[in-house]
């Protein structure tokens, strides 16, 4: 096993029986807390936590990282949003529409379980939050817009600068509320 990610990379004493080694394993138990969608959803933040701390580092050229890391954000915006809404499915007696990658579709569809709830999501904060979701969504609503360079027909996406400091905000206020959201739920808390 290596003992860096440099020695991960090191191919100078080529070996190909290590690169033919299984990793990736399936099996296991199918109700492990992995497989939730709090487990994925909280892997995806802390995937965008750590590469944007890693760019945020003095000397590190953070717009080689801007595109991976608007992806990384949006789908784990995606992934939190689901989450709640299912959370609050759990007690909603409306069928939960967590399909789809529309952020304000799915924003809708949580406020409207919350507001059922008697936590509608007309706080400061929850406006705050569907101002984020809004401008996230216009900038790339197939979510497609950060994942490859064309749209599905081949067109070239408009160049788009992502500045990382406002990126890590909305990131931060959009799943700490979702999650805040989704654990006052849990907890049984109602307005």
């Amino acid at each position: 096993m290596a003992a860096t990610y440099d020695e991960l990379l090191d191919l100078s004493e080529f070996d190909g029986q290590s690169l033919l080694a299984k990793y990736i394993h399936h099996g296991g138990d199918i109700n492990n807390f992995a497989t939730t969608w709090e487990y994925v959803s909280f892997t995806y933040s802390l995937a965008f936590d750590e590469l944007a701390r890693k760019a945020y580092e003095p000397g590190h050229c953070v717009s080689n990282l801007s595109i991976p890391l608007f992806f990384l954000a949006r789908h784990s915006i995606e992934l939190a949003l689901k989450t709640a809404i299912l959370e609050y499915a759990e007690t909603d007696d409306t069928t939960p529409k967590s399909d789809g990658h529309d952020l304000v579709v799915l924003w809708k569809e949580l406020s409207g379980c919350m507001e059922r709830w008697g936590c509608p999501a007309t706080d400061d904060w929850g406006v705050i939050v569907a101002k984020q979701i809004a401008d996230i969504q216009e900038v790339d609503p197939k979510g497609d817009r950060f994942r490859y360079p064309t749209d599905i027909k081949g067109k070239r996406f408009e160049l788009t600068h992502v500045e990382l400091e406002g990126l890590v905000r909305a990131h931060n206020s959009i799943t700490t509320y979702l999650d805040a959201c989704a654990n006052m739920h849990s907890d049984g808390y109602r307005g």
